[in-house]
């Protein structure tokens, strides 16, 4: 036998010893938890949840979600043993409703499935509410304008107009209206 032969016959039975003694990954049995088990998101916005891997051993993890609403997206890492993170994000544009969800959790050859609800609620519509304030003089109208924005109101135009051979500052505002509880 040539060297070359006699080093990749041993280089062949070397690795084939090691792999024998690697435990493989083949069916590891394990439990899978959701929490919490109904996830709220906006559109345009983003919620996360946590899946709980309980194993007695230390394999590696595969996340896949699967019936999720049109225009939301998950971020699914590869998972561990014990507490995980998946990210969901909401596109503007995401349908809107209640949804049964499910997180597929596979390592080697064991899958597990649990299905999660997951409500997309539409984006709020914002509502605004508007303040005209006049002033005779720029300092009267800064200083008024600089009391608002105290309140939340943001300065949108202000126009120096003429009343009867005076100058008249007028300053026209906009802030967002807070829904009543």
């Amino acid at each position: 036998m040539s060297p070359l032969a006699v080093r990749t016959a041993v280089l062949l039975l070397a690795y084939t010893g090691l792999a024998v003694r690697l435990p493989a990954q083949v069916a590891p049995e394990f439990v899978v938890s959701i929490s919490p088990s109904i996830v709220i998101i906006t559109q345009g916005g983003m919620a996360s949840f946590t899946v709980n891997v309980a194993v007695n051993e230390r394999p590696s993890f595969n996340f896949a979600l699967s019936r999720l609403p049109s225009g939301v997206i998950a971020q699914a890492p590869s998972g561990h043993a014990g507490a995980n993170t998946i990210v969901l994000t909401a596109l503007p544009y995401a349908s809107t409703g209640s949804f049964s969800v499910d997180l597929d959790a596979t390592a080697g050859n064991n899958s597990q499935k649990q299905t999660f609800t997951l409500n997309v609620k539409p984006m709020p519509i914002i509502q605004w509410e508007y303040h005209v304030e006049k002033a005779l003089t720029e300092q009267d109208f800064q200083s008024a304008a600089q009391n608002l924005g105290l309140q939340s109101w943001e300065l949108v135009s202000v126009v120096l107009s003429d009343r009867n051979g005076a100058p008249v500052w007028i300053g026209f505002f906009k802030r967002q209206k807070h829904p009543k509880n």
